[in-house]
C-alpha cells in the first residue's frame, strides 16, 4: 500500500504540485530609509505633546520654536 502510493505521488506531474510561494525580497536600504522617516514623524506628529526631556512649556522642542522669551514660573 505504502509502495502504491509512493508511486502515485512520484507519477503526479509537476504542474499539479502545490507551487512554492515566491518569497517577496525585502525592501531596499533606500526604501528602508524612507519608510524610517515616515515613520519617526507619524510617530512625532501622533505622539504624545508632553514629553519632559525635550519639550518646553508651550509643548515645542527648543529648535522649533522662535526667539521667545522663556516661560518663567509663577
Amino acid at each position: 500500500m505504502k509502495i502504491a502510493l509512493l508511486v502515485m505521488l512520484l507519477a503526479i506531474p509537476a504542474e499539479g504540485r502545490a507551487a512554492a510561494v515566491p518569497v517577496p525580497e525585502p525592501p531596499s536600504i533606500h526604501e528602508q530609509i524612507k519608510a524610517d522617516r515616515a515613520k519617526a514623524k507619524a510617530d512625532e506628529e501622533n505622539g504624545p505633546k508632553a514629553r519632559f526631556w525635550d519639550r518646553g512649556a508651550n509643548g515645542k522642542r527648543p529648535w522649533d520654536s522662535s526667539k521667545e522669551t522663556p516661560v518663567t514660573k509663577e
